[in-house]
């Protein structure tokens, strides 16, 4: 067996050569994973030294060459096998190839992200997956021992496991051109597009959103991170809460804090501290509150722990964690503990039965807010607030706000008035003298109804309804202010 090996990732790759060496006529490697092999007391033959063709222009151009290439594509035909015979070129049945960490650049400067572009490597790994009938493609250092154990016990990589070694290969390359694209069309300031983004390797989950449901999480390396640190693993109704919580938390550059249920907010606050937040955000509906996802838009800290106190949380997220924090918390088995960092895809994607929806990620806040009726502009900091939770509601949505904080949501109603009211009961008393947000226009004077029996003092909506005049009129009876956004933020 002749095995080829060009390795950003050189993690296992000594272990696997180790295991297989009986089986293993000779690894021909470029000059870096050569080293490292070497190193490691695996004998190895530079590619160069059948090519001819030393390294050039920095290492750009290394196994691009046609004795390399040759070697992969050649099918298992007396043909080709005699044409590499003739040219002195070696047939390789296995290549382990893995690509330059673009990823780990995306945040770098343009030359970084630039000079971490693999084009040998994605070559490679495309010419071994096209002929995966004769040559094995190793990408993944989880991979070396599946294809050992093979090795061992049919003395090949077997044609069954060459065929999922080779989609994988694909997969890993697709994932990686749409990275670099999506990245590179923020850099340069242009669209890159519509189209499907192949996301990386999938980890399976517990299970889906029900136990009779198989669960994936395809990590998307140029979207963001969500790093767990404590806890036991995350579910796929856990990933959906945090991600919901962390688009909500992002609306915010003050301190902020939400609470999370069932994919939407069930309670949030600013405080001029990380910890009032969140203290704010949980007295808004302790009740709801109870096994919840919560995220704040900083770092957690001792006193936001002594809030937590007695309170089982699912997941607890935030942009870090002070060492006292971590300890304090590590003493609850239950709760999960996690980072985030990144703004998240800039498209949203959505399977439907007939194809993939996509459609643009725009923040909540509006561009400008029109007095219609009644004019305070000191409700405005509570309905800008209000109106940036409604938009991370399930519509229909209406929340009430008051002081920083939500004091009741009506959310996934199919009637907005209904929402209205499961509002206004869930805020019971607090209700007086809030404000109301409505994620679309009221259609009817019924809701200012509500709002004036619960004596709300404000409300925010996009306008444009043709009762527009009808719901400005009732507000000017009921003495209730009314500014418009001009925009609608439903979120089905």
């Amino acid at each position: 067996m002749k095995i080829l090996a060009s390795l950003t990732n050189k993690e296992g790759a000594d272990i696997f050569l180790d295991k297989v060496k009986d089986h293993v006529e000779m690894v021909y490697a470029s000059s870096g994973t050569k080293k490292f092999l070497e190193g490691k007391g695996v004998k190895c033959t530079g590619i160069e030294t059948f090519t001819g063709f030393a390294e050039m222009l920095d290492g750009r151009v290394k196994t691009l060459h046609p004795a390399i290439f040759g070697g992969i594509l050649a099918k298992d035909s007396k043909e080709h096998m005699d044409q590499l015979k003739e040219k002195n070129f070696v047939a390789f049945d296995v290549v382990m190839c893995n690509l330059y960490d673009f990823a780990g650049h995306m945040e770098g400067t343009l030359d970084e992200k630039v000079e971490n572009i693999d084009i040998g490597g994605v070559s490679l790994i495309r010419a071994a997956a096209k002929n995966f009938g004769r040559v094995a493609i190793l990408t993944d250092p989880s991979d070396y021992d599946l294809a050992a154990d093979s090795i061992l016990k049919h003395g090949e990589i077997t044609l069954d496991l060459r065929k999922k070694l080779s989609l994988k290969a694909f997969r890993l390359t697709a994932s990686y051109d749409a990275m670099i694209s999506s990245n590179l069309s923020e850099e340069f300031g242009q669209d890159s597009g519509s189209g499907v983004i192949i996301p990386g390797r999938g980890v399976e989950l517990r299970y889906g959103e029900n136990p009779d449901q198989k669960g994936f999480l395809h990590e998307m390396n140029n979207y963001g991170k969500i790093s767990i640190f404590h806890g036991k693993e995350m579910s796929y109704n856990n990933y959906m809460d945090a991600s919901s919580a962390i688009e909500t938390a992002e609306e915010f550059d003050e301190p902020f804090a939400v609470v999370i249920k069932h994919n939407t907010p069930c309670g949030a606050a600013v405080g001029k501290t990380h910890s009032e937040a969140l203290l704010k955000a949980i007295d808004a509906d302790r009740e709801s509150a109870y096994g919840s996802v919560i995220c704040i838009n900083g770092i957690v800290d001792d006193e936001s722990c002594s809030i937590l106190k007695g309170m089982f949380v699912e997941v607890l997220i935030a942009r870090g964690f002070t060492d006292s924090a971590k300890e304090l918390l590590y003493k609850r088995k239950n709760i999960r503990l996690a980072t985030y960092q990144g703004h998240g895809p800039s498209t949203r994607l959505r399977s439907v039965f007939n194809g993939i929806l996509e459609q643009d990620f725009v923040s909540a806040a509006p561009k400008e807010i029109t007095p219609v009726v009644n004019e305070k502009k000191e409700f405005l900091p509570d309905l800008l607030f209000a109106w940036k939770i409604v938009a991370h509601c399930r519509s229909n949505a209406i929340v009430l706000a008051s002081h920083g904080a939500t004091v009741g949501i009506g959310a996934g109603q199919t009637s907005r008035v209904q929402a209205a009211k499961i509002a206004a009961e869930r805020a019971g008393d607090k209700a007086k003298g809030s404000v109301m947000a409505s994620d679309a226009y009221l259609p009817f004077a019924d809701n200012v109804d509500v709002a004036s029996s619960s004596g709300i003092s404000a409300i925010i909506q996009p306008g444009g309804s043709i009762r527009d005049q009808d719901v400005i009129d009732a507000c000017s009876r009921q003495g209730i202010s009314m500014y418009f956004t001009g925009k609608r933020v439903f979120l089905h």
